[in-house]
């Protein structure tokens, strides 16, 4: 069984106006809401394309209920740990004029260390016992970093390869544990190993150090699609097609989805980069956070192309 862990999730309300300008009261055309946060929009996405997965998360207050509601519907099973405050909203504003999107996060609730302490007795005592878990996201406030190295080793120890999907401080703690496969952008990369990743080759140079704490390094390179860089299998490039984008947000989940898939299916590892590149393209090809159609994936799947770099 694949399991998820958001422990910072957010609702995420898109809203939809004709134009962003300066001083002026902006009529919204449309509101969408959907059940947010990085671990949890994998889950989503593993659903859409016909996976199964159990989602672990704080949750609090009517926030907390909508989106409990909302993963139900969202066919996402799930493990909840209620919190005395209430779980965070975030707000995109996606102007339809320019297609441009602004998106404001908010900071999230404090957790309590007996908060903390019962998601970390859960994730000790799974059943199904996990084959794959995905730790994605923010830590949230009163948490430290070191949260992410103790769990990593925690899924660990009931044979789960893990996937971790953070930035900054967590990813540092994280890497400690060794998970399986992390998968930075070229801006976290580049704040994990202070210096600035432009190409390939910088990609490829910088993770040379990384490899010693992690199998498989995934890395989003934008419109150039996702660098696969392993300690085993050598670097793979998998190059989507050029699409018209409607939306980018979740994108870096939907690729973490499908390559999760992959790997649970025991695909070749070039197969489990071009899944994710091919899902990530297809998530932009839908409004809303996270969201995949499975028919877009398809056909994007068979045009990404894959390459091994020498």
């Amino acid at each position: 069984m694949i399991y998820t862990l958001t422990l910072n999730p957010a609702l995420d309300r898109t809203i939809y106006v004709e134009h962003l300008l300066e001083r002026e009261s902006i009529k919204v055309i449309r509101e969408e809401r959907y059940a947010g946060g990085k671990g949890i929009d994998v889950s989503r996405v593993i659903a859409q394309l016909g996976g199964e997965s159990i989602a672990i998360a704080f949750l609090g207050g009517y926030v907390g209920k909508e989106m409990e509601g909302r993963l139900l519907n969202d066919g996402v099973a799930g493990h909840f740990v209620w919190t005395k405050s209430g779980t965070r909203t975030n707000v995109i504003a996606h102007c339809l004029e320019t297609e441009k999107e602004i998106r404001f996060n908010f900071p999230g609730p404090k957790i309590s260390p007996q908060e903390l302490s019962e998601i970390v007795q859960l994730c000790r005592n799974l059943k199904p016992k996990p084959s794959f878990a995905v730790i994605s996201g923010s830590v949230p406030q009163g948490v430290d970093p070191v949260i992410y190295e103790n769990l990593i080793l925690t899924f660990e120890s009931q044979g789960a390869r893990v996937v971790l999907d953070t930035y900054g401080e967590p990813l540092k703690k994280g890497l400690l544990a060794t998970p399986f496969m992390i998968k930075p952008n070229r801006k976290e990369l580049s704040e994990l190993v202070g210096g600035n990743i432009e190409t390939i080759d910088d990609a490829i140079s910088a993770s040379e150090k990384i490899l010693e704490y992690t199998e498989v390094i995934a890395i989003s390179m934008g419109e150039r699609g996702i660098l696969g860089i392993t300690r085993s299998d050598g670097v793979f490039l998998a190059t989507p097609p050029k699409v018209d984008a409607v939306n980018t947000v979740g994108a870096g989940d939907s690729a973490v989805a499908a390559m999760v898939i992959a790997l649970e299916k025991e695909l070749p590892i070039k197969e489990v980069i071009r899944y994710g590149a091919s899902a990530g393209t297809a998530s932009t090809l839908t409004e809303g956070t996270a969201t995949v159609k499975f028919a877009d994936f398809e056909r994007i799947l068979g045009e990404t192309k894959i390459e091994k770099i020498d």
